[in-house]
Parts: C-alpha cells; sequence; structure tokens
C-alpha cells in the first residue's frame, strides 16, 4: 500500500502527499522552490501557471497561499497524483490541473502574473538508453539545444507582448556545471534575472532564478543629442524602470565637475533609480555595483571606485552617481566604443575587448545587468548588501589579482577589501585603511603606471 509522506512550511501548513512509482516525487529541490514561493509578495487570486507539476506539492503550497492555479504535466499519471493529493488536503476544485505539454498545446491565459517550473536538470544518458521509461525521462531529463528553459523562453517570446513583458519566471535550474537549459539564453532574449536561492548536491550547483522582462514594459528614452544624459535624466518619469540613452552628448561630466571626453559612437546613459534604494545601499556601494556590471559587459577592468579601463590601466568609460532632494538616483554611464588621444588626454575603446559591437547593443547588455541588481520587483526580494559588495570586490579584485598597489602620501598600499560602504579596505606595512575617495591616491599597475 503506497504511504503518505508529510510536508512542511512555517507559517503556509502541513499536507500528506501520495506519490507512486510513475510520478517525480518531492525532493531537496522541490522543498527550495517550494519555501521561495511561501516568501513571494503577490495580490490575492493572482494567476499562476506550474509547469510540470508532478506530486503536486508546489499546486498545493500555492492554492494554500491564495494564488489562482493551472498546473499542467505531460504525464497523466502526474495530472492524477495532483488532482488526488490536492482533494486529500482539502484543496478540491480550488485548482486547474490538465495534461498538456508546454511550446506544444498548452493555452497561457494572457493575465498570468507567474510561471513556476521545475526543470528537469538531467543529462540524456545516450550511453544507456531505455534505463528510464519514457514518463520518467520527461520529468527528470533535459533536452539538448536550449533544454525545456528554452522550449519556455520560445513560447513567451512568441506569444502575448503584454503576458511577457509583465510575467514573473521562476525555475529550478541547475548552473554548475550549466545545463541544457541555460540563464544566458534568457539574458540574450532581454530578461533579467535573480538568484532566489541556491544549494549544491555534491558537484552540482541547482539554484532558483527569478526571470522577468527587462523594464517590465518601460522602454528607453533615446535622443539624438543632448548636453548631459544625467541631466535629461531629471525629467524622467518618477514610476517604472527609467533610462535615457543619448546618440550624442556635449557636455558631459564625470566625477567631481570634470569634463567627460567621448567621441561620438560612444555610450552616453543614464538610468533614474528609486531613492529608496538609499535606505539599504550606500552611494558609493551603489557606484561599484554599477561599476561591476558596466565592466563585465565591457570585458574589461574595473578600478576603484567608478572607472572602467583596459589591462594597461587605460580608461574606456565611468560610472557616476548623483542624488539631489531624495527623489530619484541617477547612474551614468559613459564608455567609448574607440581610442582616441586629444593632447595629453588618452582614452581607449571597447572594441579591444568586445570587437565590432555597436552602442544600442552595449546599452541592452548593461541595462539587463543594472536591471537585474536595482530594479524593485514587488514579487520578489531585492537583492542584499553583502551581494553588491561581493559583486563589486569579485570585479575590482581582476585589476587587483595583477599585483596593483596604491600609492597615497609617499606610501605604498595593497587593497584588500570593500567595506559595505563602499569603501576600499588596503593594508600597508604599519596598519590597515581605509580609503573614501580617490584625493591624492595613485595607482600602480605592473608594467603601467596611472
Amino acid at each position: 500500500m503506497m504511504e503518505a509522506e508529510r510536508f512542511r512550511i512555517d507559517g503556509v501548513g502541513e499536507w500528506e502527499v501520495f506519490v507512486p512509482p510513475t510520478v517525480y516525487p518531492p525532493r531537496e529541490d522541490t522543498m527550495m522552490l517550494c519555501h521561495v514561493i511561501s516568501k513571494l509578495s503577490s495580490q490575492s487570486s493572482a494567476k499562476v501557471l506550474e509547469v510540470g507539476c508532478g506530486s503536486g506539492l508546489v499546486s498545493i503550497v500555492l492554492t494554500t497561499l491564495g494564488w489562482e492555479v493551472t498546473a499542467c504535466d505531460v504525464n497523466p499519471y502526474a495530472v492524477a497524483c495532483t488532482r488526488g493529493n490536492l482533494d486529500a488536503n482539502g484543496l478540491s476544485g480550488k485548482a486547474r490541473i490538465i495534461e498538456a505539454e508546454i511550446g506544444v498545446d498548452l493555452p497561457i491565459q494572457e493575465d498570468t502574473e507567474l510561471i513556476v517550473w521545475n526543470l528537469p536538470y538531467l543529462d540524456e544518458d545516450v550511453s544507456n538508453p531505455g534505463i528510464l521509461e519514457k514518463i520518467e525521462e520527461a520529468a527528470l531529463t533535459d533536452i539538448p539545444q536550449g533544454g525545456w528553459g528554452g522550449v519556455l523562453l520560445h513560447t513567451l517570446e512568441n506569444i502575448s507582448t503584454t503576458l511577457s513583458e509583465n510575467v514573473m519566471v521562476i525555475l529550478v535550474m541547475r548552473t554548475e556545471p550549466e545545463g541544457n537549459s541555460r540563464v544566458r539564453d534568457w539574458e540574450a532574449s532581454g530578461w533579467s534575472w535573480r538568484s532566489l536561492s541556491m544549494e549544491r548536491y555534491g558537484s552540482e550547483k541547482v539554484e532558483i532564478i527569478g526571470f522577468w522582462r527587462t523594464g517590465s514594459g518601460f522602454e528607453a528614452t533615446i535622443i539624438d543629442s543632448c548636453k548631459s544624459t544625467m541631466d535629461e535624466a531629471e525629467r524622467l518619469p518618477r514610476i517604472g524602470w527609467q533610462r535615457v540613452l543619448s546618440s550624442k552628448q556635449t557636455n558631459g561630466r564625470g566625477r567631481r565637475g570634470s569634463d567627460w571626453i567621448s567621441d561620438e559612437g560612444g555610450l552616453f546613459a543614464t538610468w533614474s533609480l528609486d531613492a529608496e534604494l538609499l535606505d539599504r545601499f550606500s552611494p558609493g556601494l551603489i557606484q561599484t555595483g554599477a561599476g561591476a556590471v558596466v565592466s563585465e559587459v565591457l570585458e574589461a577592468n574595473m578600478k576603484w571606485p567608478n572607472d572602467i579601463v583596459n589591462e594597461n590601466g587605460v580608461k574606456i568609460g565611468g560610472v557616476l552617481v548623483e542624488s539631489s532632494n531624495n527623489s530619484t538616483i541617477r547612474v551614468g554611464v559613459g564608455a567609448n566604443r574607440t581610442g582616441f588621444v586629444e593632447g595629453v588626454v588618452a582614452g581607449a575603446g571597447w572594441d579591444e575587448t568586445l570587437g565590432d559591437v555597436d552602442c544600442s547593443e552595449v546599452f541592452r547588455r548593461i541595462d539587463r545587468g543594472l536591471s537585474s541588481i536595482f530594479e524593485t520587483k514587488k514579487m520578489i526580494a531585492s537583492v542584499e548588501i553583502y551581494f553588491l559588495s561581493q559583486l563589486s570586490w569579485m570585479e575590482l579584485s581582476r585589476l587587483l589579482s595583477r599585483g596593483t598597489l596604491i600609492s597615497h602620501d609617499g606610501k605604498l598600499y595593497r587593497p584588500t577589501g570593500l567595506k559595505n560602504s563602499g569603501e576600499l579596505e588596503v593594508v600597508g606595512i604599519v596598519d590597515k585603511e581605509g580609503f573614501q575617495d580617490l584625493d591624492g591616491i595613485g595607482w600602480i599597475i605592473p608594467e603601467s603606471f596611472v
């Protein structure tokens, strides 16, 4: 006789779940997903689609939390199992459970706010075909060429624009080693993402990733020319993910009011962020976090606190953060497409690192990266301060790991860390100190002096 297993989520409920041998049972990744779901914020009776419902535990948790659930599975035994477990836990008739396959015969309602899927992430064992029954294989094994995650992505890209702009997609994915379903495929299609939970099972790293369309329907303001995108950003609306991109900038500014020199064809953009970010992050950490995104996109190096440089320390671009009257935070990004020399000033360009990539594509990549960190999504939590600090330090370390030193007041220092304030920690011969700004600081990069 089949015995029930008991599952409990603190603050949500406790349930008994029966699982026949032909259905994928709740495991550690299932419980991780259930815990993430229990922390989501949503309006009452918002619509959710669960793909691959299996035993029904995730659908039970969603239904208990008040979501209007539609769940599907290609396995008819899983459909029957989910219905039975809903009935057994007093949830009869409160969810719609259907036999269907994503990308084939599954209609997605346009007002769906959330899609959840514990993706199959085992690699197909081509050396031992036939070990798994076909129904088991569908629940456990990913498919090649983009995986089941790619099938869902393709489906969303080819249906209602309104849905794809506003829906939150939460997937359980194997990220180490990378599976067939890949985060970078979603990035390439214009989706931002945030890791919501992570566990390691032996050599595998499994993460729960939340995806959303960058900007969630708010398009960037694009203009031909302006004096400064930082000034233009002050006129942007105060709602949604707002940013301005200009083809030409005639009076750009850098740190401490210095002029920003860049030829046409470079990047001139500013993002207007919610001032409430200052309740969680210091301006210095926002600046280094944004710089980390830009340096990663440009495949360059980051020099504390706001410069993007090539491997020789020559500046490609920079990040500037300003705020006034606590209305918004403006994050300005300037970058050269090609190198230049004007008098004693020399600059490098992203053509050294990225090759022939135009400004609009660079902007799109940076937009996605900044959105993943700073865009406010009511359904999921914002990033934590340790994440932003760790991200900043990781990008700074690329240059520092080459033995880069700091000179100040005739003394040499070795950078050792980054405080949550964005202040650089350094160690000298005698003391450990911290630098808040660039005044009096010189950088010594092996084989190059900046």
